[in-house]
């Protein structure tokens, strides 16, 4: 076995955090497909992981103190899917990872709800977190189709491991690591 080189340790980060971020999305909708009858709270819940998991690897990431990288790029995304992509990417930025008042003007998303009733008010910021079962069916095959993309760009990679014995190992992205594969116990 040998050691790969810094770049190679960061191409197979990439890839393997974007695989594992887009399965954690498909089964997220995989979920609230065959659950539609959750309480509220938690259909909300899994709506965000859905787009929180789905749009990180498009998201830059620190890989090292001074490197920043997006790791997949927009142009991976096959065309019949992009509205769906953006869609995605948009909850996260303006309604999911922030709250921003202006996010969707269109819809009442992110705006202010006033309730008054006989214990006083109270304020809370409206919030439109449900997908359809033809999006949540859209984002499974997305995601399936660029966690395919993803072991085809990690195949190349794969030979760096033959010859360790079977364990739990936590591969070192840092440029002159000690030991660049330490063995978990």
């Amino acid at each position: 076995m040998s050691a790969p080189s810094q770049n190679d340790r960061i191409e197979i980060w990439r890839y393997t955090y974007a695989s594992s971020s887009l399965d954690e999305a498909s089964r997220a909708a995989q979920y609230l497909l065959a659950n539609r009858g959750l309480p509220w709270d938690l259909k909300k819940a899994m709506v965000c992981q859905i787009v929180i998991a789905y749009a990180r690897p498009f998201s830059k990431s620190q890989v090292t103190p001074s490197r920043r990288i997006t790791p997949l790029a927009e142009n991976l995304v096959p065309v019949q899917f992009r509205d769906l992509h953006r869609e995605h990417c948009e909850m996260r930025h303006r309604a999911v990872g922030h709250k921003d008042a202006t996010a969707f003007p269109s819809a009442s998303l992110n705006k202010v709800m006033v309730h008054i009733d006989d214990r006083g008010v109270s304020l809370r910021t409206t919030s439109v977190y449900d997908i359809s079962d033809h999006a949540l069916n859209r984002t499974i095959e997305l995601c399936d189709l660029l966690v395919t993309r993803c072991a085809t760009e990690l195949e190349k990679y794969i030979s760096h491991f033959h010859g360790e014995p079977s364990g739990d190992y936590l591969m070192s992205t840092d440029e002159s690591p000690a030991v660049w594969l330490e063995r978990q116990n």
